[in-house]
């Protein structure tokens, strides 16, 4: 799943995604369009705010 799928399943706006984060709008839409990727800090916000559970690399 990508970022605007687990939003939308959170019921979540962008808004509110972006405030919950603390970032702003404009950032959650660049992240779910993979214009950028989130830095470690917000990345751990992001998979907090939305219940996804990190993955471990092989």
């Amino acid at each position: 799943m990508n970022i605007k799928e687990l939003r939308k399943k959170q019921g979540l706006t962008q808004i509110e995604l972006a405030k919950r984060v603390g970032v702003s709008m404009m950032t959650i839409q660049l992240w779910e369009r993979a214009s950028t990727k989130p830095n470690e800090e917000n990345l751990k916000k992001l998979m907090e705010v939305l219940n996804v559970l990190p993955f471990a690399e092989e």
